[in-house]
C-alpha cells in the first residue's frame, strides 16, 4: 500500500514501481541537492540507494538541507541521511560512503551494480570525473546544480547524449553557496526535477534531452539545446583526464590539524607530503580534500577505517561518536560542534596547496 499511488498513475504502474524496487542510484554529494533527491527517491521505493558525501551538516545546512535538524549538526551527511532515510523507507537498502569521490577510489565506490548516477556536487573537478567514468562505463547519470536563485539539471546518456565536457571545458572556480548564498526553494526544485528525470531514466521512459535552466526569482525556464562536440576528449577522443588522475587537483593541508580524544591528550595530525598520506600516532589514512576548506571529522571517519583502534571503535558510527576532531579552515578554526567537534586552538599558520 506504501506505493499505490505511484502504481494507479500512468507514469509509473506496479510493473515500473517492481522495476524501481530492483534499481540501484547512486548520489554523489548528500547535501542541499542530493539530501533532498536521497529523500525523494527513498520514498518513491528506489531498491538500493549508495550515498556518499565527505562533509558534516553544519547549522547553515539546515536553511535548505531539510533532510536534516538539529541534532544532526556535526555529523557526517551521509550517515545522518542514511538514518533518517532508513526511518523513512525501511525496505530501502541504504550504504554510505563518508569519503571524497576521486580518481583514486571511484571504480571502488561505484561498482557494476549502480544503475544510475546523481551528481549532487559543488565542483566542476568531480564532476568532470563523474562525467569521464560514465562515459567509459556506459553508465547514465544526471547533472544538477543551483546557486544563488538559479539551477541546472542535464542527464548524460553515454552514447545517445552529449556528455559535460562537450559544453564545459575545463574546471574552473565558480561561484558556489558559500561565495554566493542559496535560496532553499531553488535547490529543491533542483532536486524534484532530477530525482524525476531518475526515475523516467531507471524506467527506461522518455527522459528530457535539453539543458534545463531554472531561475526560481524571476520565474524563469528555459530549455538549452546541446549539441555533441565532435572533438570532445571525453566521448569523442576518449581521453579520460580526470579519471586517469591527469587533470584532477588535490587540495592537502600543509601544517599541523589538531584533533582531540576525549580522556586523552592531543593528537597531531599532519599531512606526508610525499606519502599523500594523513599520519596520526601510527594510524594511516589516505584523507584527500578539494577546495579552501579541510573537513577533518568529515575526512577521517570516511578515512581511517583500518585505525578504528585508535579510538577502540568497534565501527564507524562508535568512531564517530568516541573521537572528537577540530574542523579548521584557511582563516582558523571554526565554530564548534556538538557530537564530538570540539575547538582545540587557533591554527593562524594553516595554509593550502597543491601537490
Amino acid at each position: 500500500m506504501r506505493y499505490i499511488r505511484q502504481e494507479i498513475s500512468g507514469e509509473i504502474g506496479k510493473n515500473g514501481q517492481e522495476k524501481l524496487r530492483k534499481s540501484t542510484a547512486a548520489i554523489v554529494g548528500v547535501g542541499a541537492l542530493g539530501s533532498v533527491s536521497a529523500e525523494l527517491l527513498a520514498r518513491a521505493g528506489i531498491g538500493k540507494l549508495l550515498l556518499i558525501d565527505r562533509d558534516i551538516v553544519e547549522l547553515s545546512n539546515l536553511q535548505r538541507q531539510s533532510l536534516f535538524d538539529e541534532n544532526d549538526i556535526g555529523k557526517p551527511k551521509a550517515l545522518a541521511a542514511k538514518e533518517h532515510l532508513s526511518k523513512i523507507n525501511s525496505d530501502v537498502e541504504i550504504n554510505f560512503f563518508i569519503e571524497d569521490l576521486n580518481f583514486e577510489n571511484i571504480r571502488k565506490i561505484l561498482n557494476k551494480n549502480i544503475d544510475l548516477v546523481l551528481d549532487c556536487t559543488d565542483n566542476l573537478e568531480t564532476r568532470f570525473l563523474i562525467n569521464d567514468f560514465s562515459i567509459k562505463n556506459n553508465l547514465p547519470f544526471i547533472y544538477s546544480s543551483a546557486v544563488g536563485s538559479k539551477g541546472y539539471v542535464f542527464n548524460i546518456i553515454p552514447n545517445k547524449t552529449p556528455c559535460l565536457r562537450c559544453f564545459l571545458k575545463e574546471a574552473s572556480q565558480l561561484d558556489t553557496c558559500e561565495t554566493a548564498g542559496v535560496l532553499n526553494s531553488i535547490t529543491n526544485l533542483i532536486s524534484s526535477i532530477q530525482s524525476n528525470e531518475a526515475i523516467k531514466i531507471l524506467l527506461g521512459k522518455g527522459y528530457e534531452k535539453n539543458l534545463l535552466f531554472f531561475d526560481v526569482w524571476k520565474n524563469d525556464m528555459s530549455k538549452i539545446k546541446i549539441n555533441k562536440n565532435k572533438s570532445c576528449i571525453c566521448c569523442n577522443i576518449k581521453n579520460y583526464e580526470y579519471l586517469d588522475g591527469k587533470k584532477y587537483k588535490v587540495y592537502r593541508g600543509m601544517g599541523s590539524i589538531e584533533a582531540m580524544q576525549k580522556g586523552s591528550k592531543d593528537r597531531y595530525l599532519q599531512t606526508d607530503k610525499n606519502k599523500r598520506e594523513v599520519v596520526a600516532e601510527g594510524v594511516v589514512g589516505h584523507v584527500p580534500y578539494k577546495g579552501p576548506a579541510l573537513n577533518v571529522i568529515g575526512q577521517l571517519v570516511g578515512g581511517l577505517k583500518q585505525g578504528l583502534g585508535y579510538c577502540g571503535a568497534k565501527d564507524i558510527t562508535e568512531l564517530h561518536k568516541k573521537a572528537e576532531f577540530v574542523r579548521i579552515s584557511p582563516a582558523g578554526l571554526r565554530e564548534s560542534h556538538p557530537h564530538g567537534l570540539k575547538v582545540v586552538k587557533e591554527a593562524p599558520n594553516y595554509q593550502n596547496e597543491f601537490i
